[in-house]
């Protein structure tokens, strides 16, 4: 009798434990992805999948900070950014998108008009013409602009941000940065037709690769902050961490020397890797909530 009753308490104890890590089904869903996708696709390998990573340099570190740029929406302002699209909406991982979908701007999934004048009307040409979503590790997507010309590609993103939606020009740096994640994706450097989990550690690790810099201008906090954002959608049902979050966001904006905040980004990856299987990360739970 004893026996049963410890071995009783002791699966008792590990439901808790496991329900606690769960935490509650969500009852609202706020991936800003969600918005972007066709009716057709699979939202769940959508949202926890993602093109393979094609980067010669994956471990350059002005390659990471121009990752974690490319995933801001507030670096191309105007209604993009009140939208909260950003570049890697439509080229997910550098690569491409054919389900992305944004009503007026796409024709079929996985195209935009690229000359609409609902971001800026520097562009606009009255025409309804879409164009399909290059992957800019292949060679289609390489061709847009000569990389291996010096200051080329820096103009050439200088130029879509500000005409083509109406963001402020962005600091030398921040172009430099960009340029260097672009130039960096090569259909040579993975399996192209490879895909590979989507995952907050990799938010974690550009957002501490960033930290770590010298300086910080709007742009570089503002992506970071977009990013724990990000995280804090996929962790509806743990509070704790949101809270954490959203505190650790507001240290990013305020504070002039950012390597501070690195002990309790440390706090944070450890709450998140301990609640994973609870988040919307996790393939079962998410479908579970998209029902």
């Amino acid at each position: 009798m004893m026996r049963w009753a410890l071995g009783t308490l002791l699966l008792m104890g590990l439901f808790a434990c496991q329900s606690s890590s769960l935490g509650p089904e969500p009852t609202e869903i706020e991936i800003a992805a969600l918005a972007w996708i066709d009716d057709s696709t699979d939202a769940v390998a959508h949202l926890t999948q993602q093109p393979a990573t094609c980067l010669t340099t994956p471990d350059d570190i002005s390659v990471k900070r121009g990752a974690l740029l490319f995933s801001s929406p507030l670096l191309l302002g105007g209604q993009a950014a009140k939208a909260e699209l950003r570049c890697a909406a439509c080229q997910r991982n550098g690569r491409g998108n054919d389900a992305f979908v944004f009503t007026g701007i796409s024709g079929a999934p996985g195209t935009a008009d690229v000359t609409h004048g609902l971001f800026s009307k520097i562009r606009a040409d009255d025409v309804f013409n879409p164009v399909p979503i290059p992957d800019l590790a292949q060679a289609e997507g390489r061709r847009l602009v000569d990389r291996d010309a010096p200051g080329a590609l820096e103009t050439f993103l200088s130029e879509q941000i500000v005409e083509e939606f109406s963001g402020t020009p962005p600091e030398d740096h921040v172009i430099e940065d960009l340029a260097a994640y672009i130039r960096a994706l090569d259909e040579q450097a993975c399996d192209i037709n490879a895909i590979e989990p989507q995952a907050w550690q990799s938010e974690i690790d550009l957002v501490r690769v960033t930290l770590v810099q010298k300086e910080y201008s709007g742009s570089y906090k503002d992506a970071m902050r977009a990013a724990l954002g990000r995280i804090h959608a996929r962790y509806p049902a743990h509070p704790e961490i949101r809270a954490d979050l959203v505190a650790l966001s507001r240290d990013i904006a305020s504070y002039a020397d950012l390597m501070a905040v690195l002990p309790a980004l440390d706090d944070l990856s450890r709450a998140l890797s301990a609640a994973e299987q609870g988040s919307l990360y996790n393939p079962e739970r998410l479908a579970r909530a998209l029902r």
